[in-house]
């Protein structure tokens, strides 16, 4: 089960997420008990997809208590959580106006603005963030930002921040994978640069798929053959590992099914990464359908 932590760290990160992110404060403040009722109901229905009836039970606690600062931004989080990023950030932008969750509602508000493509006001937000809170997470939000905007100085400067104050093989991967997308086959001083930090990230994480898959990219470019060949084989061992023994929800082994057709592919397997694209599709579009469904659209 162990691979699982880091070939599915997008999909955890989002339960942690969901599970812990928004302390009940107003509870403890001593909300009006039917708006505290309908948050609950809301968390619940939040953390099961039920994107309708999460937001109208928030909207009802709201409607009970206008200055329920735990409804706007759990509010904001289902409104995120189907694309509606403009009604997101109006949610976030009253908790802070609410003068509450500030970190969280800063990150929050960054990713929505991220999610329209303003990287400037995302920037700022995670910056507000981090000033009230620092964590890596929404630091390196904020050096894949930097890096989208074409500031490449700062996002460098903040992934080596978060390596340099809380090192985890994701830290390095991220760093990694920059300087690889940074690269040519004749850059070979970035694709070193590259290298090291794969070498760190697989050194700390023995299981990191993804960290496998760059760095055989970054050995291909080097010409180094047989170990970008031993390196797509032990992703494609990590990730057959993780869909055997996956236990949670089917539609989150998407990115897995993708991941392996692209090693299956370079390993040139085409029949089986032609099986994983299909299986991908099939997912993708099971997951969009069961999407659109929550969304009360059919």
């Amino acid at each position: 089960m162990r691979p699982l932590v880091y070939i599915m760290t997008p999909v955890l990160i989002l339960t942690i997420i969901l599970a812990s992110r928004f302390v009940t404060w107003d509870a403890i403040k001593g909300e009006k008990p039917e708006a505290q009722a309908d948050v609950r109901e809301g968390t619940i229905s939040l953390r099961t997809w039920k994107i309708p009836h999460a937001i109208a039970a928030f909207t009802r606690a709201i409607e009970t208590e206008p200055k329920y600062a735990e409804a706007y931004v759990k509010r904001g989080l289902a409104h995120y959580r189907v694309g509606q990023y403009k009604a997101a950030i109006a949610d976030y932008t009253q908790t802070l106006d609410l003068n509450r969750y500030h970190a969280d509602a800063y990150a929050s508000r960054g990713d929505a603005y991220r999610a329209l493509g303003d990287g400037q006001h995302a920037i700022a937000d995670y910056s507000a963030s981090l000033k009230k809170r620092w964590n890596p997470r929404v630091m390196r939000r904020r050096a894949q930002t930097y890096f989208e905007q074409g500031d490449v100085q700062n996002a460098f400067a903040d992934y080596s921040t978060v390596i340099k104050r809380q090192p985890s093989a994701v830290a390095y991967y991220a760093r990694g994978n920059t300087y690889l997308r940074l690269s040519t086959k004749r850059d070979e001083d970035r694709l070193r640069l590259a290298l090291a930090d794969l070498n760190q990230a697989i050194s700390s994480e023995q299981y990191f798929a993804g960290a496998y898959i760059s760095r055989a990219q970054v050995y291909m470019r080097l010409g180094e053959q047989s170990l970008a060949t031993t390196d797509y084989r032990n992703a494609v061992e990590l990730l057959t590992e993780t869909i055997r023994t996956w236990q949670g929800e089917p539609n989150a082994l998407t990115q897995v099914y993708l991941s392996r057709a692209f090693a299956y592919e370079k390993l040139g397997e085409v029949s089986k990464a032609e099986t994983d694209v299909h299986e991908t599709y099939k997912r993708v579009f099971s997951f969009f359908l069961k999407k659109v469904g929550n969304c009360d659209i059919l």
